[in-house]
């Protein structure tokens, strides 16, 4: 993994395959802000799924614990042109539109049931982290958001190991995270 401070955002290139460069970032940070804050997640449906007495498995295909809001498609129709002109070198598909309130998060799965270049753009106002590993015999490697700014990670979700099994937390604050699979062109 690569990690890089660029002047007005922070990436991981988690799999080494490039982080997607954005053009009018000031505009992308601009447009996930508002999203960040306690007023909006509260008027969102909260998504709470937790399977006490599950074990999560490492290899779940999708969390099997979580908690968040989701965007709804009716506010996320605003975003789409912004990420448009911040990523015009992206073929892409949105696949996540969450917010992550204080205590909440996402845990460990692979998306293998959906290979593709994936690439997670925050905008984060208290401290939260993406965790990866690459197979459940190692640790996690902590990620950690920009708090106030953007933070793009870009990795491979895999059909096959070995996958990118992930999981997110949210300390403190909100966290804004859009999910994109891509294609570059």
């Amino acid at each position: 993994m690569r990690s890089c401070i660029v002047k007005s955002y922070t990436e991981y290139d988690i799999c080494d395959i490039g982080v997607p460069k954005p053009v009018k970032t000031q505009e992308l940070e601009e447009a996930l802000k508002p999203f960040a804050c306690k007023e909006v997640y509260d008027k969102y449906i909260r998504d709470i799924d937790i399977r006490s007495g599950n074990k999560v498995s490492p290899y779940d295909i999708k969390a099997s614990n979580s908690i968040s809001a989701k965007i709804p498609d009716s506010d996320l129709i605003r975003l789409f042109p912004i990420l448009k002109k911040a990523f015009p070198g992206l073929q892409f598909r949105i696949s996540g539109q969450f917010i992550y309130g204080p205590g909440d998060g996402i845990s460990e799965h692979t998306n293998a049931n959906d290979p593709t270049n994936v690439i997670y753009i925050t905008y984060a106002t208290g401290k939260s982290k993406f965790s990866y590993r690459f197979s459940p015999n190692n640790d996690f490697i902590d990620t950690y958001d920009n708090i106030n700014g953007l933070t793009l990670r870009s990795f491979v979700a895999s059909s096959n190991e070995p996958f990118t099994h992930h999981k997110v937390e949210c300390e403190s604050g909100y966290r804004v995270s859009i999910g994109l699979r891509y294609v570059q062109l």
